[in-house]
C-alpha cells in the first residue's frame, strides 16, 4: 500500500514494488527461506489521484477491503505518515505485521498503540540519537534551536523528520529546544531573529531553495556567524550534488564561503557494501520495466532495499514462528521475532531494536576546502554502536577556532545576577571617574577664584597704606595681620 508519485515520495510504488518483488525472488535461491511456499503479492495505490499526493482515507479503504475480501498475512506499507498510523492502528487490531521503510515519525515508538509496526528504515527517532551523541561530544548542554517547513497539509516530512532531534534533545539530554515552523512566504527575517534570541546551535529542516534563502538573510542581519552552528537536515543529500550546498544559479552571494563555514549538513549514510551496487543496478532496470520510470541512483533507493531487507526480515520471523507451529497470520508472534535482529541485507547490516525500530547510520559533513567551498565528510554516525567515528582525513575547521558556545555568558541569561555583577565595575569606574573630575574641577576653580581675590585685598591694603589711612578704617574682613 504505497503513492504512485516517485519524484515526491521515496516510497512510492515505482521505486518499492520492484524491490519487494526482488526480494520474493530470492527469497528461495539467495536467502533459503519459506521453501516449498508460494506468497501471493497484491499492489494497491494509497494516493489521491487528483491532489497527487497521500490520501489517509484511500489508505484506510484499502486496509479495510483487503482484510474483508482478500485476508492477508502481512500488510507492507503505507510509507506516508498519517496513512501510516490510521492502517497501523488497525493491523495492531487485526493482529497482522505492517512492514514499512516509511513511516519516520517519532509517534510509531508508541508500542501499546502500534504493536504490529516493524520499520526496517530510516526513523526520526534515531535520527535524534545522532543529535544527542553530537551534543555530548562537543558540549551543548544548555540550548538548540530547530526551524523546520511545515505548511500543514500532505505528509509534513519536514515537521516529522525534525521532531526526533527535538523531543530527544528536549527528553533525554534536558536541553532548552525552540521549535519554530515557517512557510514559504515567511518573512524569513522573524527566523533570524528567533535564532539570535533562542540559540546558537540551530537545526534547519526544509527544502534547499527555503533554506538557501535564510541563509542569504542570515549572511546579512548576523554579524558574528562564527559563534554559530548550522546543521542542514537534508538526508538524501539532494544540496550535496556537487559538494557545494551554497552554489545556485538563483542566489548571488556577496562571500558564500565565510557564512557556510559555520553550516553543517546532515544525511542518511549509503551503503557501501557490493550487494547494494548490485541491488540498485537490478531495481533500476526493474523499474524501468514494470513501470517505465527512469530512476537514477541516489540516497533514495536507500528505502527501495530497506523495504526489502524488510521483507526478507519478515520472512525469517515467519519461518521462525511456522517451524515452531505457530499461524502464518499470529502477527504478533512474528513481529515479536523481527525485534533485537541482526542480519546481513542488501542495505548493510540491518539491526533492529526492542521497538522494532532499525538503527541507522548517518554521515555529517562540513566545508573541507575553505578556498573552493566544498563539503566533505568529517564524520558518521554508527547507528549499531551509538558512536560517531571521526574521519582521519578531513576535519572541522571552526571559523572562531573551535566550537561555538550553546550558552554563551550573558546572551541568553542576561537576569543572571552574575551578569549584572559583571556590568557593575564598569558603571562604578565611570562613576567614580566623573565624580573625580567634577572634584577636582571644583578645587582647581575655587583655588583660581581664591587667588584673584587675595590678590585683589592684597593691592587694595597697601593702596591704603599709601595714602595714609588709619589702620582703624580699613574695612572689617580685609585687615591682615
Amino acid at each position: 500500500m504505497l503513492p504512485d508519485n516517485h519524484h515526491k515520495y521515496p516510497w512510492a510504488l515505482p521505486r518499492v514494488f520492484p524491490a519487494i518483488l526482488m526480494a520474493h525472488e530470492d527469497l528461495h535461491a539467495k536467502h533459503g527461506l519459506l521453501l516449498g511456499r508460494f506468497i501471493n503479492i497484491l499492489n494497491f495505490s494509497t494516493e489521491d489521484p487528483v491532489a497527487g499526493s497521500c490520501a489517509e482515507s484511500r489508505a484506510q479503504v484499502v486496509a479495510v477491503d483487503a482484510k474483508l475480501y482478500i485476508r492477508p498475512d502481512a500488510f507492507f506499507g503505507p510509507g506516508c505518515v498519517y496513512p501510516l498510523a490510521s492502517v497501523g492502528r488497525f493491523a495492531s487490531h487485526w493482529k497482522l505485521p505492517l512492514i514499512t521503510a516509511g513511516g519516520p515519525a517519532f509517534g510509531f515508538d508508541k508500542r501499546e498503540e502500534y504493536r504490529t509496526i516493524v520499520r526496517s528504515g530510516p526513523s526520526t527517532t534515531k535520527l535524534g540519537e545522532f543529535a544527542n551523541v553530537l551534543h555530548t561530544h562537543f558540549n551543548w548542554t544548555s540550548r538548540a534551536v530547530v526551524i523546520f517547513h511545515d505548511l500543514r497539509q500532505d505528509d509534513r516530512p519536514h515537521y516529522f523528520l525534525s521532531e526526533g532531534i527535538f523531543l530527544n534533545l528536549k527528553e533525554e539530554m534536558n536541553v532548552t529546544v525552540e521549535a519554530q515552523p515557517y512557510e514559504d512566504d515567511k518573512d524569513y527575517k522573524d527566523l533570524i531573529a528567533f535564532m539570535k534570541e533562542h540559540g546558537r546551535i540551530v537545526y534547519l529542516c526544509g527544502p534547499l531553495e527555503t533554506f538557501l534563502n535564510i541563509m542569504k538573510l542570515f549572511q546579512s542581519e548576523i554579524q558574528d556567524p562564527e559563534n554559530y552552528a548550522i546543521f542542514y537536515l537534508d538526508v538524501f543529500a539532494e544540496s550535496l550534488t556537487d559538494r557545494r550546498p551554497w552554489q545556485s544559479p538563483d542566489f548571488d552571494w556577496a562571500d558564500p564561503i565565510d557564512v557556510f563555514k559555520s553550516v553543517f549538513v546532515i544525511t542518511y549514510r549509503p551503503p557501501d557494501n557490493p550487494e547494494y551496487k548490485d541491488f540498485q543496478t537490478r531495481l533500476h532496470a526493474r523499474a524501468k520495466k514494470d513501470f517505465g520510470v527512469d530512476l537514477e541512483p541516489s540516497l533514495k533507493d536507500l528505502i527501495a532495499g530497506s523495504f526489502y531487507d524488510g521483507f526478507v526480515l519478515y520472512a525469517k520471523a515467519l519461518e521462525e514462528t511456522l517451524a515452531e507451529g505457530g499461524a502464518q497470520n499470529d502477527g504478533i508472534n512474528i513481529t515479536m521475532r523481527t525485534q533485537n535482529r541482526r542480519f546481513w541485507g542488501v542495505t548493510g547490516l540491518v539491526n533492529t531494536d526492542h521497538k522494532n525500530a532499525r538503527e541507522i547510520d548517518v554521515n555529517l559533513w562540513a566545508m573541507t576546502d575553505q578556498e573552493s567551498g566544498e563539503f566533505g565528510l568529517v564524520a558518521f554516525y554508527n547507528g549499531s554502536t551509538k558512536e560517531i567515528i571521526w574521519s582521519q582525513s578531513e576535519k572541522i575547521h571552526w571559523p572562531s577556532g573551535g566550537p561555538p558556545l550553546d550558552n554563551p555568558p550573558c546572551v541568553f541569561s542576561k537576569d543572571d545576577p552574575s551578569c549584572n555583577d559583571g556590568h557593575l565595575p564598569v558603571l562604578g569606574i565611570v562613576a567614580v571617574g566623573s565624580g573625580l573630575a567634577l572634584i577636582i574641577f571644583g578645587i582647581s576653580s575655587f583655588l583660581i577664584y581664591s587667588h584673584s581675590q587675595w590678590d585683589l585685598i592684597r593691592g587694595m591694603v597697601e593702596e591704603r597704606r599709601r595714602s595714609s589711612c588709619p589702620p582703624e578704617r580699613v574695612p572689617h574682613g580685609l585687615l591682615i595681620s
